[in-house]
């Protein structure tokens, strides 16, 4: 392997524009080292971190992390509690035991992905033996299609009726081994900075979709990973007072009528904000779902599951490095790449007829010079999603993706890759809609390689449509 000058990883000057993980100089090394020698140079510190640990996570550093998320979110309904609070080995393997816990095949009818979806996430849920319950529901401009999730209730409610006149057994008792609260449905979705259409779910959707699961007993499960790499999109206002969109969690806590489970979780993760090796998240629901997901086999067996790095997160907490790293380092490097590559898709795509599939933008606030709230709109994440004209003149999504990788070295991802596996509509849903397009990641490459990265495709479109006269 080569290094470009720039530091971003580069194998015979290929670029990857699939790859959705940050450029290891944004990885916080030196930080992690200073941190490491804290905590292992200290005899009570350390006697701590390295022992199996409480299957919570150790207490203060719950604590430190509920007063971290309350800062950052400032919920409506006050600061966040730590018995609110669990600390996990990261989004992925939160997401394996949320749905171990609280979702089963035989009683749960629905497992509901936002489609385009996360396609690295789909395989945990076949996992959970959800395969042939899984149903896509596609986004729409404010980041979910409300309506079409509710029809697909409705005809599971319909369903499940019919089954009980005619006397079949659809399980409607909640199984055995100690599981006091399983989900009718479930739904997975990214709110914020979705990966990977990039798109923010608008306030009323958040707020419509809490009531909804309230209604047919959804557990919502957002993927909240992305919030904290946010900034407004008017590069002349700062990012550092920008005011973040309230999880489903928040909605969720701070509407009347809250069940002792609630009906959301937000899972976070620090891979974003430090390095994804690391192996270190949280969730955040009500304390009674907290205190299951707690009593998760592997946790109970062997305690925190991020026991040793967690402490390793909390020094970089208390000392305000991990704050200072992500406003600092990683806000300012993603935003710059960001304009970057969209300035150079509208250079060199759009005159082919690509857009970005930016949906409605998320209007939040944030500060200017002189401290005044002032409007603005949200940006930031990982990703964003192009989409190619559906015109029949246009080369095939695989025709462009071979010609990229053979002639280019360009690996651009298939749009096909984020339908819902398992829901044979949502490979038709996506035939006609995201199939045709791409996912674009800013955070793997630095700001020279995404330019001759849309060069690189403008070039591959072009060849194959050449092949295809």
């Amino acid at each position: 392997m080569t290094m470009a000058s720039s530091g971003s990883p580069s194998i015979l000057g290929s670029i990857d524009l699939l790859m959705g993980r940050p450029t290891l100089r944004l990885q916080g090394a030196r930080e992690l080292a200073a941190a490491s020698q804290t905590i292992l140079l200290q005899s009570q510190a350390s006697g701590r971190a390295l022992t199996y640990g409480t299957d919570h996570g150790d207490d203060s550093i719950r604590e430190h992390v509920a007063v971290w998320l309350s800062r950052k979110y400032r919920p409506a309904s006050g600061p966040i509690s730590l018995d609110r609070v669990i600390l996990t080995n990261g989004a992925a393997g939160a997401l394996a035991g949320v749905l171990q816990k609280f979702t089963d095949p035989a009683y749960t009818r629905r497992m509901f992905l936002v489609e385009p979806t996360y396609f690295l996430a789909i395989q945990t849920f076949f996992d959970a033996g959800l395969g042939r319950k899984m149903q896509g529901v596609p986004e729409d401009d404010e980041g979910i299609d409300l309506e079409f999730l509710r029809r697909r209730l409705e005809e599971e409610e319909s369903r499940a009726l019919d089954r009980t006149a005619l006397d079949v057994d659809f399980t409607t008792k909640l199984p055995s081994h100690g599981y006091r609260k399983l989900y009718k449905y479930a739904l997975y979705v990214v709110p914020t900075l979705s990966n990977p259409s990039g798109k923010t779910m608008s306030l009323h959707h958040r707020r419509a979709l809490v009531e909804l699961a309230r209604q047919f007993d959804i557990l919502l499960i957002a993927d909240d990973v992305y919030d904290f790499l946010a900034w407004p999109d008017d590069d002349n206002l700062s990012h550092k007072d920008l005011e973040l969109p309230p999880r489903l969690v928040d909605i969720d806590r701070e509407m009347a009528g809250a069940s002792e489970w609630g009906n959301t979780v937000s899972n976070g993760s620090f891979s974003k904000l430090m390095a994804p090796g690391l192996r270190v998240g949280w969730c955040e629901a009500t304390p009674s779902f907290i205190r299951s997901i707690s009593t998760y086999g592997p946790t109970a067996s062997g305690g925190c599951p991020s026991q040793y790095t967690s402490f390793l997160i909390d020094h970089l907490l208390k000392s305000g490095t991990l704050e200072r790293h992500v406003q600092d380092t990683l806000i300012p490097t993603y935003r710059r790449r960001y304009n970057v590559l969209v300035d150079a898709i509208k250079t060199h795509l759009y005159p082919l007829g690509i857009r970005i599939s930016a949906g409605n933008p998320y209007e939040t606030y944030t500060a200017d010079k002189t401290g005044n709230r002032v409007p603005t709109t949200l940006a930031g994440g990982f990703f964003l999603y192009v989409d190619f004209p559906k015109d029949a003149s246009f080369p095939l999504v695989t025709d462009i993706i071979r010609f990229g990788s053979d002639e280019f070295s360009l690996r651009i991802a298939p749009g096909e890759i984020f339908a819902v596996r398992g829901d044979p509509e949502g490979l038709l849903r996506a035939s006609r809609t995201f199939n045709k397009g791409t996912r674009l990641c800013w955070a793997w490459h630095e700001e020279e390689d995404l330019v001759r990265g849309m060069a690189k495709l403008a070039e591959a479109i072009e060849r194959a449509r050449a092949v295809s006269i």
